[in-house]
């Protein structure tokens, strides 16, 4: 605690340090503390989750091998190797041919490790992991593959986890597969790693010459909550931080499809891991192996405790693939697939173990329902609105028919100005997205709103100045600009639902579209400005009621509201200064009689070019301290700067 000199001579320093900055005149705000207004929509508290920019497969899923079951498109050796030494030789290839068996009907390619010689030493098939595989002393490793041998192999096969240059940092039994496909699984504890790095391999050694082929190839570290198939534990803890209230998934354009066999088919992401369809490209090619799957994803939002919401088809293809489908969509005539589909994963979301799909939940380990309470139907339609506000309806009233209760989204993508006048109470939610180089143009977006629309979620947000390729760097100044569009819509509470950031991770270098909250790499991540100001405005400072404020400033953007969880009784007052000079604001809180004279402040501040990397996790980092506090007060904003003033009322 500390003293009232302690405070006042902090206060007389950041006075000493704010005079010395160019400020600009004062300026002033006025807050009615006496008028609450709406309950606090959960603004940057909802985050879409999507398979791009290796989200999961190499970020969030902890899974280690890349291409795991060899189903990788049309390429089902990529990323694995061949390790020999000496003379000794032998040959990787995918083998697709049915005249081998392959391991189950879900797997359309399995891989043949052909040993040549064994002269110098066996001979192994090799994975790198995701641009590398961090290894840890005294840390376990669950392993686990499918092999099975032609009639010329009569040796055995053996495990090691590697440095890349033959380091030998743990190594199984010895494994002796059969002529059929056999499950092999071990754990091995790495011991001897002289640095923590990326730089090391997985390796399946074979003793002898010969053919053996190969399926389903995982290799799992310590997960987040010790989960069979779960998240790593950093990236986790990252996503834990921001206490999301809502999770969506399977995206985004992952949704999209105008049929069943070219859309993330959700059935083919339950049950073991071995029965899940391999890699398949949808939306604008992106990969997905279906090893992270419905179930897991359900699980992630009860960890997080976050509802969960998720996106359907809504029988529409409307941007062409790179090397796949055009643009297409579902004849209005051949739509019951899809409204099947939509139903079966309610059932299996909701229903009960007595029916089909609830006993498959229950089987696949989750007796109790999920209660989904929240779907999306489509993705970013405006592209196509006619079509789309043709079948939406259709969705809408089959899915109603059954779960009357159930929240339905209207995404048109930016579609208050375009969306149909014709659906009544067809509409629960709007959804728009935006991905635009400045967001701070929308501040005021959400001052009023069509009230066909009922309340409104952006689902998909990002400002970048670079535009949104992929491997896009999130600067200060991007986060600036987030920050004073989510201030609009936190302002505005009584007509939103919740916002998500339209990415939220990735690895470095490896990225399909836009920036991310989180980058990292095979071993470390780093956090992006826009995670810090998200995780400062609205996850360690939400208030319960929006306030109503007077803004006489020109630099400043603000939100006000009062906290009055756990009796707090506290005044939030959300500050974005997106000018290049300070600002000095006069501060009157209308109808407080008294408050504690030491508030507390929190500031992100530099130049809106700066942004944190691998190499610099921390240059943008947020500061806080205490501030002399009063009914009326004076307080200068530094420029560039995001800020959260929190402040005590006294009864």
């Amino acid at each position: 605690m500390k003293t009232s000199t302690q405070v006042l001579k902090i206060f007389s320093m950041s006075v000493v340090l704010c005079m010395s900055m160019t400020t600009s005149i004062a300026q002033s705000i006025t807050i009615d503390i006496s008028k609450p207004g709406a309950a606090v929509a959960p603004i940057g508290r909802g985050q879409q989750i999507e398979e791009f920019n290796h989200q999961f497969q190499g970020g969030l899923y902890a899974q280690l091998i890349s291409n795991p079951s060899f189903e990788e498109w049309n390429k089902p050796t990529d990323n694995w190797f061949l390790v020999k030494s000496g003379s000794s030789d032998g040959i990787i290839a995918g083998w697709t041919a049915n005249d081998i068996g392959l391991l189950n009907t879900s797997q359309k390619n399995c891989i043949n490790l052909s040993i040549k010689s064994v002269a110098s030493g066996s001979v192994g098939l090799a994975n790198g992991g995701y641009w590398g595989i961090k290894f840890e002393n005294n840390t376990k490793y669950k392993v686990s593959f499918w092999a099975k041998k032609s009639l010329n192999f009569n040796g055995t096969l053996k495990v090691q986890l590697e440095g890349n240059e033959g380091a030998v940092y743990a190594q199984s039994e010895n494994f002796t597969p059969g002529l059929n496909w056999q499950k092999f699984t071990c754990e091995l504890t790495a011991n001897g790693v002289t640095k923590v790095s990326g730089e090391n391999r997985f390796v399946i050694y074979a003793s002898s010459t010969g053919d053996v082929y190969f399926d389903v190839v995982t290799l799992m570290p310590p997960t987040w909550k010790n989960r069979p198939n779960g998240l790593r534990p950093d990236l986790a803890e990252r996503m834990s931080a921001l206490k999301f209230k809502y999770i969506q998934f399977p995206g985004g354009c992952t949704a999209e499809s105008a049929h069943m066999d070219t859309c993330w088919n959700w059935k083919n992401s339950i049950g073991a891991i071995e029965e899940r369809a391999g890699a398949t490209r949808i939306g604008f090619g992106y990969k997905n192996d279906h090893f992270f799957g419905l179930d897991d994803y359900f699980l992630l939002c009860e960890d997080m405790g976050a509802e969960p919401i998720y996106t359907t088809s809504a029988g529409i293809n409307e941007r062409p693939v790179p090397n796949g489908w055009p643009s297409s969509v579902c004849p209005l005539n051949k739509m019951q697939p899809i409204i099947d589909d939509i139903l079966d994963l309610l059932e299996y979301c909701n229903g009960t173990t007595s029916t089909h799909w609830g006993a498959k939940r229950a089987a696949n380990g989750h007796p109790a329902p999920y209660n989904l309470k929240y779907i999306e139907i489509g993705n970013e339609n405006s592209f196509m609105l006619k079509e789309y506000n043709e079948r939406y309806p259709i969705i809408y009233n089959a899915v109603k028919a059954v779960y009357p209760n159930m929240k339905i989204m209207y995404n048109g993508n930016n579609s208050l100005p375009q969306m149909s006048h014709t659906y009544g109470n067809e509409v629960d939610f709007v959804d728009e997205h935006f991905y635009w180089n400045d967001l701070s143009t929308l501040y005021n977006r959400y001052d009023s709103i069509d009230q066909d629309c009922k309340k409104i979620c952006v689902a998909e947000y990002a400002s970048s100045k670079d535009g949104n390729g992929g491997n896009v760097a999130s600067r200060l100044g991007d986060a600036i600009n987030d920050a004073i569009f989510l201030l609009g819509c936190e302002k505005n509470s009584e007509r939103m639902w919740w916002t998500g950031y339209g990415n939220y991770a990735g690895v470095v270098g490896h990225g399909d579209f836009g920036p991310n909250m989180i980058w990292s790499d095979a071993v470390t991540n780093f956090v992006t400005p826009t995670y810090l100001t998200t995780k400062m405005l609205f996850s360690d400072n939400l208030g319960t009621r929006v306030l109503p404020f007077l803004d006489n400033t020109t630099s400043c953007f603000w939100s006000a509201s009062i906290d009055t969880n756990s009796l707090k009784n506290d005044i939030l007052l959300k500050v974005v200064n997106k000018k290049d000079v300070a600002e000095t604001v006069k501060i009157k809180l209308k109808g407080a009689v008294r408050v504690l004279n030491s508030g507390h402040y929190t500031t992100i501040t530099g130049s809106p070019e700066d942004e944190n990397s691998i190499a610099n996790p921390t240059k943008i980092t947020p500061k806080e301290g205490d501030f002399r506090a009063d009914t009326e007060f004076t307080y200068v904003f530094p420029s560039s700067s995001v800020t959260v003033l929190r402040i005590k009322i006294l009864k």
